[in-house]
């Protein structure tokens, strides 16, 4: 989060910075992290992540699989905040 303040207005702003998936499995060796997958309702703990012809790929923890496509990615920061990416978002 990010306090903005424009002289009588302060407004709280979500900073985003830009991940690759090289980023995406650097958290995943350190956070739980978990990828929603489309088409299923239930979101997946996931291990690894890649980019194939510009889709977005997952590997399970429960499976050996990967899995595609890809709708976002989470995970949980040290301080508890859920930290939400849309696929489009990850380079």
């Amino acid at each position: 989060m990010l306090w903005v303040s424009n002289l009588r207005r302060d407004t709280l702003e979500k900073a985003r910075a830009l991940l690759n998936v090289r980023d995406i499995n650097l958290i995943c060796q350190y956070y739980k992290t978990y990828a929603q997958i489309e088409g299923v309702t239930r979101r997946r703990k996931i291990t690894r992540a890649r980019r194939r012809n510009g889709i977005l790929e997952v590997r399970t923890a429960a499976r050996d699989e990967w899995i595609q496509p890809v709708v976002w990615i989470e995970w949980i920061n040290d301080l508890g905040v859920p930290i939400r990416y849309m696929a489009q978002d990850i380079r």
